[in-house]
């Protein structure tokens, strides 16, 4: 022990004292309700964990039930069984085997089978004077009552028992909803996980009182009562009135109760922990679910019910992160081709489809975890097409929830599409998601008419301006500005654009900062520009001024645009592969004019 030697008075105070922390805390939990942390064990790792605790009691009874004897944890048991195989006790293996067949073989019978196996047993032992052949008996209980002592504490105590304490009530937690839950969905009962971690707290508290040690719903003892009949809270106050009434006056009355007889029926508890049918279902139908129970499973039988737990949970949550890394997407439509979910949904209401727009549905909410990954999958399913994609419609139907780094990605992968020349919409919506788009600044940056409550409507988006009738709409002084980038490429008919992209000066910059809707985006390398839907304005271009930019600007339509060479030095440096193609057009328009 960290504190107190073992059966030392102050090991005892100390056993006392964490069985009073753990009840305050596990009382606390409950009454501010966060019996929500039970909720981090699946089903699987419920399955696991009980049939762990169902094969440690298994091993650890079996010495008895052979007539052996054992101590330690699991493997201890196994090697000491090993070791003693040729001591095995015939007559206490006999005496096993009988209880063990008539506790499995009469479950369906009026009286409890594990009473009919016990009272079995006490007659064989009789009958057969199992006593003179080495068969052990359960013997006379210590009897009285035990004494009242508030446990006390010291500063150095608390620090020391403090992580054990923490690691108690979460077993207990988990542990005792597991086991509820279990029994409960056997019954089509409901569980009330909050109420029952203040009566475990409350339990706890007066179990320290007594020098107890701490309690917590068991799943041998639960089963056990399950198989008895067991239906209410009464259950337990009969079962402690008749523990108590033993104790007073009857510390004799289990004196002729073999220890095997006792040591098969926990053997059958534990047998009835492990759910083979649940197991094999799981299997077929998910390995890695299987897999996970199994871990649960190993766990507890390894590192015992504490550590076991916590692996297991550790490991449930872990494959959940996996899902929400990679979770399910598809693509919708691409080339023209709409799959056969996408038409599902969109109930045979089709128009003309083009063959420039591809759908991409995410089947999760994006956080930081797997936004790079929506990023990857998404660029992938672009190149994939064999015609060029100008307009990507992202189904939003799975995504209710997106937070700050997501966010901060898309604004990226907006800016860097729209410079590809592709527009990007959202399609399915939903008001949460939508709400948390405006705070953002998502809706002010892609437009709000680039948001759809339904992929229908998504789909027959009208086209928008020309880059021309875009730059007129802000009305800019013509000496004011410089329009860069693939707007260029738009204004002199070379292929269209979605982003429009100008270098402004400061003036026009402020005036445009101050109002709504607009949002100053800043971008990897800290330069800062002014967003809003198709519009991005800053106040220099590839490290060039407007000022600069002015000197040899060329006017198309009476609007200033960034030089040729310039135009084409930037292309050169950036060398993305639609920069690579706006070069080619550049180069082919050149020799044309020639």
């Amino acid at each position: 022990a960290l504190v107190a030697r073992v059966g030392t008075p102050e090991y005892t105070n100390v056993i006392a004292a964490m069985t009073l922390l753990s009840g305050l805390l596990l009382a606390i939990l409950g009454l501010c309700r966060f019996g929500f942390l039970a909720d981090l064990v699946s089903r699987p790792v419920m399955i696991g964990f009980l049939a762990g605790v169902g094969v440690q009691l298994f091993i650890t009874q079996l010495p008895a039930m052979l007539g052996l004897k054992a101590s330690g944890g699991v493997w201890n048991h196994i090697t000491d069984i090993v070791s003693q195989a040729g001591a095995i006790n015939g007559m206490t293996a006999t005496l096993s085997l009988l209880v063990l067949g008539i506790v499995l073989f009469s479950r369906n019978s009026r009286i409890p089978s594990e009473i009919v196996g016990i009272l079995a047993a006490v007659l064989f032992a009789m009958i057969f004077n199992v006593g003179s052949h080495g068969v052990e008996f359960l013997g006379s209980l210590p009897s009285g009552a035990p004494k009242f002592l508030l446990p006390t504490f010291s500063i150095e105590m608390l620090g020391a028992i403090l992580p054990t304490v923490l690691s108690i009530v979460l077993v207990v937690l988990v542990q005792s909803s597991v086991t509820a839950r279990s029994l409960a969905n056997e019954h089509d009962d409901k569980t009330a996980t909050n109420h029952d971690t203040l009566a475990l707290g409350l339990a706890n508290i007066v179990s320290s009182l007594f020098h107890g040690l701490v309690v917590s719903g068991s799943p041998p003892r639960s089963q056990l009562a399950d198989n008895l009949g067991m239906r209410s809270q009464l259950s337990s106050v009969v079962t402690g009135v008749t523990l108590a009434t033993i104790l007073a006056f009857g510390g004799d009355s289990l004196h002729y109760l073999p220890s095997a007889a006792l040591a098969a029926i926990v053997c059958t508890l534990g047998l009835r922990l492990i759910r083979f049918r649940e197991l094999r279902y799981m299997w077929s139908v998910r390995h890695e679910e299987f897999i996970i129970a199994i871990v649960a499973l190993v766990g507890t039988v390894i590192l015992g019910v504490q550590l076991g737990m916590l692996v297991a949970i550790a490991a449930s949550l872990m494959e959940r992160l996996r899902r929400q890394y990679r979770p399910d997407d598809a693509v919708l439509l691409r080339d023209g081709v709409l799959s056969k979910w996408a038409a599902d949904r969109l109930g045979g209401k089709v128009g003309r489809l083009s063959q420039d727009t591809l759908v991409y549905a995410f089947g999760e909410s994006l956080f930081f975890e797997n936004i790079n990954y929506f990023v990857a999958r998404l660029r992938r399913a672009i190149e994939h097409a064999k015609h060029p994609v100008s307009y990507v419609v992202i189904d939003a139907g799975a995504i209710d929830d997106i937070d700050y780094t997501a966010v901060e990605t898309l604004k990226r992968l907006y800016r860097e599409l729209g410079e590809d020349g592709i527009a990007i919409a959202f399609a399915h919506v939903s008001p949460g998601l939508r709400s948390q788009f405006d705070i953002y600044g998502i809706t002010d940056i892609i437009g709000a008419r680039n948001i759809y409550t339904t992929l229908s409507l998504a789909l027959a988006h009208e086209k928008q301006a020309s880059a021309h009738e875009m730059i007129k709409d802000l009305k800019i002084a013509s000496d004011s500005y410089v329009v860069v980038g693939g707007a260029v490429l738009d204004m002199m008919h070379l292929r269209d654009t979605h982003n429009v992209d100008l270098v402004v000066s400061r003036d026009v910059y402020d005036h445009f900062a101050r109002k709504r809707h607009w949002r100053e985006v800043v971008l990897a390398g800290g330069k800062r520009i002014l967003v809003h839907e198709q519009y991005n304005l800053m106040k220099s271009w590839m490290g060039n001024s407007l000022a600069s930019l002015r000197r040899d600007a060329n006017l198309i339509d009476g609007i200033p645009t960034v030089s040729i060479d310039r135009l084409i030095n930037a292309k050169r440096k950036l060398a993305r592969r639609q920069d690579l193609a706006d070069l080619e057009l550049l180069r082919n328009n050149a020799k044309h004019r020639r």
